[in-house]
């Protein structure tokens, strides 16, 4: 007796062999444009927080200048009991010349704003009128808006932190007191953040206008 053996399944087998690889092949294309895509959203996410990072750190050099200032310009050995301060010089006849001096107007930034908010609120520009009344007793001075925030960490507003809430907060107030007529060219602002608490966290956020005279 003799034994045949069928081979009609064999195109079959092929045909099902090159589907499955077709397969395999389409899955890996799948999987290879889904990390991509991922890889895509990871990069800009890394972009998007070293943006924020070099913001912030702008911010921090700005401050640490201007409290650099601060503190030099309020050294002791500058100044003596009348409030002047000795220019050096070779000539022993010249008169000395005055310091710099700072009238320092603290406003509660519950009353400018609201909370995480940069734009000033309506009870907020009577206040100001106030202050803008003040600075025109005051011929010639510069005007630096310092702002200022408490210790709690962003979480829920549009700014990136607290620096950058606060300095927004301080160009608020400097556009409004140029609407009112004080010169934008003798305006500084700086966003201090949270670098100088008071005692408690609603006397820490604040606007303080400074009015700088020079003698």
């Amino acid at each position: 007796m003799t034994t045949t053996v069928s081979t009609t399944h064999t195109p079959r087998r092929s045909w099902i062999g090159a589907k499955i690889a077709g397969l395999a092949l389409l899955g890996l294309g799948l999987f290879a444009g889904g990390c991509n895509n991922a890889m895509k959203d990871e990069n800009a996410a890394l972009m998007q927080e070293n943006a924020a990072l070099r913001e912030r750190l702008t911010q921090m050099e700005t401050n640490q200048a201007a409290m650099q200032q601060q503190l030099a310009a309020r050294q002791p050995g500058n100044i003596d009991d009348g409030g002047w301060t000795q220019s050096p010089s070779p000539r022993g006849g010249d008169r000395p010349r005055a310091a710099p001096r700072e009238t320092v107007i603290p406003i509660s930034g519950d009353i400018l704003f609201d909370s995480g908010q940069a734009t000033l609120k309506a009870t907020a520009k009577k206040e100001l009128d106030r202050v803008v009344a003040q600075i025109r007793q005051h011929q010639g001075a510069t005007v630096r808006i310092e702002g200022h925030t408490d210790t709690d960490p962003i979480r829920k507003s549009n700014w990136p932190s607290n620096e950058a809430l606060s300095k927004a907060r301080a160009d608020a107030v400097r556009d409004y007191l140029v609407s009112k007529g004080v010169s934008r060219g003798a305006i500084t602002t700086v966003g201090m953040g949270a670098s100088q608490p008071k005692g408690t966290k609603a006397a820490s956020r604040r606007v303080e206008v400074v009015i700088v005279d020079s003698y």
